[in-house]
């Protein structure tokens, strides 16, 4: 009786530390998957940022270039050409209109349409007070939601016995989401442009439901949130100070991520609320499989105990039998759990790493492995197979897998590791985790399992988002993510901004189906100056950009330029026509000149325009001496 009540006490206690591990485990899972995705919501946003910033301060330039036009329109006949070539500007920049306005909110649009702007009238007059560029959010007439972007006239301008102090694009709050939102969880996120009294500016996303135009953050958050991680009064501090920041919070029974990021303009801050469960559920899905798997194998292990129990001194002789029978029970119902596995997820592979023996299971039929055999031969088969989904080039998945470096990264971390990885011949995507399910007394893991599921989908989207639909360049929203990623590891880059030149006749004169067939050949010309680590992006409409991963010098550099430019130069044989275009080119040096892309950003594109002006000047110049035309 008394050995009876020791094993007892024993079995009690080890099935406490098995659940208070367990608990402890789940704590742990569930802080790490906080720190993790509201960091990746922080660098998405912080794209984002950047994305809006650079779309804001694009607009405002060109309001500024405008302001300068205007100083050298005489008559209404120059007017009425100016407003024509804004209105061929529509297509490319995607604004709904264009609009010259005064103090007292009276406005003159392209298409000629007048009115007054009571609703955004305390914007505008800010903006005089300042003497600063300003957005404004409002609804219009027809019911939709609008960003304006304006700025003040250097010189007042006169027309039709009215003067103008103002200029300024308009944008459908929908046009906006499309050039510069990064969301991938559909209704289930919110986006805004907040500034630092918590007031919101402009809503970035269509499906924003939190905010209205005129709520205040502050307020809404007092009323209708319960904080988790940080506080209202943090949050607060965080905007008013213009910093970036997270926080967890619930409202009316669901959670949800809030990250803030300045964007560099005034005191405003992007701000983006997402539903924890669009973020979370594939980590939690991972951790419930983990948990499960454990608890599974650590109920084998007490079945052993209490088989082990029943054995009696007196039954010594038949100590080995009953010893037999104990593991053939313990194989069995390891095998059960093993095989309800696939009802959980579509393949998983267990290998002792100590014999270099695996055992495969696929819910499927088309399996690619033997049931089982060497573990070294399913390395090379699976490296022949499939490619790692990684920023280190020419890793293979047979390295990440070996023996030694995978007993050395599940001993240093929590026992579990995760690698993306995809077919070398199709777009097949596949996230596989590695769970230690075995070790020795040292906690060297001698049997791991590992869980395979399919992930395609979110790569083919990811996939459509990075690259332009017409040129097959990377876009835009890709661009952003390789500067954010060469600034995180300090990688040294020079980055060229272009813009064609004469590209508008060609359109004009052939149509736009030409155009887009010239669009094409320089996308191709580009690729064939850069090398294979390098990178080429439509920016919109006719301007691109490059990124050639190097050290150079600036000598180097504008050789560079000269050979990109002079690769644009030579003829274009299209559908049976010759075809001339230039470009303008601009380049900015990372981390020589800042280690900001943002700055370098701004410095390429500055440079691009100062160089398009004096062109555009030296054609002026050529034309006066030349009054014959010669296109």
């Amino acid at each position: 009786m008394n050995k009876i009540s020791k094993f007892l006490t024993l079995v009690i206690l080890i099935v406490v530390v098995l659940l208070f591990g367990i608990y402890q485990y789940r704590t742990f899972i569930q802080t790490e998957i906080y720190q993790e995705n509201s960091e990746h919501l922080l660098a998405t946003y912080e794209q984002v940022s950047r994305t809006f910033t650079l779309f804001t301060q694009r607009n405002w330039n060109v309001l500024a270039d405008w302001d300068e036009y205007l100083q050298y329109i005489s008559d209404s006949e120059n007017t009425e050409t100016a407003w024509h070539d804004f209105a061929d500007r529509k297509n490319n920049w995607q604004y709904s209109d264009f609009y010259m306005f005064n103090e007292h909110c009276d406005f003159l649009t392209a298409s000629n349409r007048k009115g007054t702007a009571d609703s955004i009238r305390n914007c505008f007059q800010e903006m005089y007070s300042s003497g600063c560029p300003t957005i404004s959010d409002y609804t219009a007439s027809s019911g939709k939601h609008k960003g304006v972007f304006a700025i003040p006239l250097s010189t007042p301008f006169c027309l039709d016995n009215i003067t103008y102090t103002g200029v300024a694009v308009s944008y459908d709050v929908s046009t906006v989401e499309d050039m510069i939102s990064n969301n991938v969880y559909g209704n289930k996120s919110s986006c805004y442009l907040i500034n630092a009294k918590g007031h919101v500016i402009l809503s970035l996303e269509s499906q924003s439901e939190f905010l209205s135009e005129q709520e205040n953050l502050f307020t809404f958050l007092k009323d209708n949130a319960v904080f988790s991680e940080n506080t209202n009064d943090a949050v607060e501090h965080d905007l008013q100070k213009v910093v970036e920041g997270r926080a967890k919070f619930n409202s009316q029974g669901t959670s949800y991520y809030m990250v803030y990021q300045p964007v560099g303009l005034n005191d405003w801050s992007i701000l983006g609320i997402v539903q924890t469960a669009a973020v979370n559920s594939q980590d939690e899905k991972i951790m419930h499989v983990t948990i499960a798997t454990i608890t599974g194998l650590a109920a084998c292990l007490l079945l052993l105990l209490l088989r082990l129990s029943s054995l009696n001194a007196e039954y010594k002789l038949k100590h080995q039998e009953l010893l037999h029978q104990a593991l053939k029970a313990q194989k069995e119902q390891t095998d059960q759990l093993f095989y309800g596995m696939t009802c959980i997820v579509d393949r998983y592979i267990v290998v002792d790493l100590l014999k270099d023996r695996y055992e495969y299971h696929e819910y499927s039929s088309n399996s690619l492995y033997p049931e089982t055999g060497s573990y070294q031969n399913l390395l090379d088969t699976a490296s022949r197979s499939y490619i790692v989904l990684s920023d280190t080039e020419n890793i293979k998945i047979s390295h990440l897998l070996n023996k030694e470096y995978l007993q050395k990264v599940l001993h240093k971390g929590n026992g579990i590791m995760k690698i993306e990885y995809s077919k070398r011949t199709e777009n097949i995507y596949k996230l596989m985790n590695v769970v230690a399910v075995e070790w020795d007394e040292s906690g060297i893991p001698l049997k791991v399992m590992m869980i395979s599921q399919d992930i395609g989908k979110r790569h083919e989207l990811e996939n459509l988002a990075n690259t332009d639909g017409l040129t097959g360049l990377f876009n835009e929203r890709y661009f952003s993510s390789v500067l954010h990623r060469k600034e995180k590891k300090k990688l040294p880059f020079v980055l060229y901004y272009l813009d064609l030149d004469h590209f508008k006749p060609v359109n004009d004169t052939y149509g736009h189906d030409m155009g887009d067939k010239l669009l094409k050949a320089v996308a191709e010309r580009l690729l064939k100056c850069i090398r294979s680590n390098d990178f080429a992006f439509r920016i919109g409409g006719d301007e691109f950009a490059l990124i050639i991963s190097a050290e150079m010098e600036d000598s180097l550099c504008m050789q560079t330029k000269m050979r990109i430019i002079q690769s644009l130069l030579r003829p274009y044989e299209i559908d049976g026509k010759t075809l001339h275009i230039g470009a303008s080119c601009g380049y900015a040096v990372y981390p020589l000149e800042t280690e900001d892309t943002g700055k370098i950003r701004i410095l390429a594109d500055q440079r691009m325009y100062a160089e398009k002006k004096e062109n555009h000047q030296k054609a002026a110049r050529s034309q006066s001496k030349d009054p014959s035309p010669n296109d």
